[in-house]
């Protein structure tokens, strides 16, 4: 262990001044502040060397340390003594002030920020901070395992005006992305290559996916019988939600729970609703748009009073039995011709897609629905921010601090930046 030569001044500092210096009882830390060798060592020429001072080791914005040096008094070679402990100081340094600029990212914070943040710190501009980061992100990189649930899906952020496809898979056990990468287009044999780079095609695979009508085929060309798919009952709820439209009426309300009704239990709603129906009879046209209005208001107010009672308990829509969601729909189909043409083809499409929305009734363990990768890139490239990165090099990084946050988390710093400025200054001033 380095020998500290302590005084009034450093007595109390001793404990840190020995976690800078290496342990080895050849050196000492003076009490003029110049960490040296103890004894001299021998020159090539055979001839001991003297002590002969020290140099100084600089960093710009921090000062300057003393490091001891000898000369032969036969050749004049001089030995310099080791700077790793002023090194393995300022990488410290660097480290922590990593950890912080990408925590501030992580918030989308603006380059022009951090610089100005850090002016209260250590002044450094924003192409400084970028370097930081950037040298730090682009180590990252996905981890590779054994994967049984896979989510699957795009998002399509823009670099400036140009539209570019972002695509991810994500652990659904674990919720870490497996791969997430950007494209300039999303076509099948992009999709094709990116999944058979980033997964193993000899296992079988349980994937997670939105309606689009092409991945079925895409994943089935990539693994045959190995695989399950299960389409996402959360799209196809927003697909019939649109489907209807707004500025509907009652009845037309009715039948849009009446479809919601297949894989989750809407029966409360329809209630409502049918109490509203019923009442709607008994009024007179004169005052019923007015009437439809208020009744309206009184269904949005009800179904908001419902998702906060599942709130409050923690818990979500129940889900339906395979049996009864077959039977809703089979009375659905008998009663299709009531409907519009647009509902009436969104019956035939869960019709072909009902082996790929009942997937998960048969698999143990499979979610109905691709939330957990919706929830990935809500935490990574929100619906604003997917449209203000400016290049890839951006949106790239930006997705890798998400999936550093998952996988690893952020890096705790072993010393605040307040306890490596005072070991700077012991060895400084």
């Amino acid at each position: 262990m380095t020998d500290i030569h302590l005084n009034l001044n450093n007595f109390c500092d001793s404990e840190f001044l020995l976690t800078l210096f290496p342990l080895d009882k050849k050196f000492e830390f003076t009490s003029k502040k110049v960490f040296c060798r103890k004894q001299v060592v021998v020159c090539k020429c055979s001839c001991k060397m003297v002590h002969n001072g020290f140099d100084f080791v600089r960093k710009k914005g921090f000062g300057k340390a003393k490091v001891g040096k000898q000369i032969c008094p036969s050749c004049k070679t001089q030995h310099h003594e080791d700077k790793g402990f002023w090194k393995n100081l300022l990488s410290e340094w660097q480290k922590t002030i990593t950890s912080f600029i990408i925590e501030l990212r992580d918030s989308n914070v603006s380059w022009k920020a951090i610089s100005s943040l850090m002016r209260f710190i250590i002044p450094f501009s924003k192409d400084k901070a970028r370097y930081l980061f950037n040298e730090e992100i682009e180590q990252f990189e996905y981890e590779q395992d054994k994967y049984v649930f896979v989510n699957y899906d795009e998002q399509h952020p823009k670099e400036g005006r140009n539209q570019k496809y972002r695509l991810t898979l994500l652990n659904y056990q674990t919720r870490t992305p497996i791969a997430d990468e950007l494209f300039d287009n999303k076509d099948e044999t992009t999709i094709e290559a990116f999944l058979r780079k980033n997964l193993d095609t000899e296992k079988k695979l349980i994937v997670i996916v939105d309606c689009d009508r092409r991945y079925p085929a895409i994943f089935k060309k990539i693994w045959g019988t190995n695989l399950v798919v299960q389409k996402c009952l959360l799209h196809l709820n927003k697909m019939i939600v649109a489907d209807f439209g707004k500025k509907l009426s009652l009845q037309e309300e009715y039948n849009k729970y009446l479809l919601l009704n297949i894989f989750y239990n809407r029966k409360k709603e329809l209630k409502f609703i049918e109490k509203l129906l019923k009442k709607q009879s008994k009024k007179n046209n004169s005052d019923n748009q007015e009437w439809l209005t208020e009744a309206k208001k009184k269904i949005y107010e009800y179904l908001k009073y419902l998702e906060n009672e599942r709130r409050r308990e923690g818990k979500n829509l129940t889900q339906r039995s395979l049996k009864d969601a077959q039977k809703n729909f089979e009375l659905l189909c008998q009663q299709k011709m009531l409907f519009p043409q647009t509902i009436r083809k969104r019956l035939e499409m869960i019709k072909n897609n009902w082996e790929y929305f009942t997937a998960f009734y048969k698999t143990k363990g499979c979610p109905a629905t691709n939330n957990a990768i919706e929830n990935f890139y809500s935490t990574s490239l929100k619906t604003h921010r997917k449209k203000a990165l400016r290049t890839e090099k951006g949106m790239l990084n930006h997705m890798k601090v998400a999936a550093l946050k998952r996988t690893k988390g952020f890096q705790k710093p072993s010393k605040t930046l307040l306890v490596i400025f005072g070991l700077i200054r012991m060895l400084t001033s």
